[in-house]
């Protein structure tokens, strides 16, 4: 079973035009023949993803490769 990290990302919605925060669930991945875990955002939480007419949301596409305080930087 692969581990999932809910974590909130915080950085300018060019939707809202401001500052807003979303929940991206990072779902852990492995690779063949390495043992260290990769992350990679799974799903993401927006109170305005109904109302967005986005085709990505640019909060979820700048974030990090693994979440905060888990995995490799």
């Amino acid at each position: 079973m692969s581990r999932r990290a809910p974590t909130l990302l915080t950085g300018d919605c060019p939707y809202l035009q401001k500052p807003h925060s979303i929940i991206a669930v990072y779902g852990e991945t492995r690779t063949p023949n390495d043992s260290r875990p990769h992350y990679q955002v799974e799903e993401i939480e927006c109170d305005y993803s109904g109302d967005c007419g986005l085709a990505k949301c640019p909060l979820a596409e700048n974030a990090p490769k693994h979440p905060p305080g888990i995995g490799f930087s």
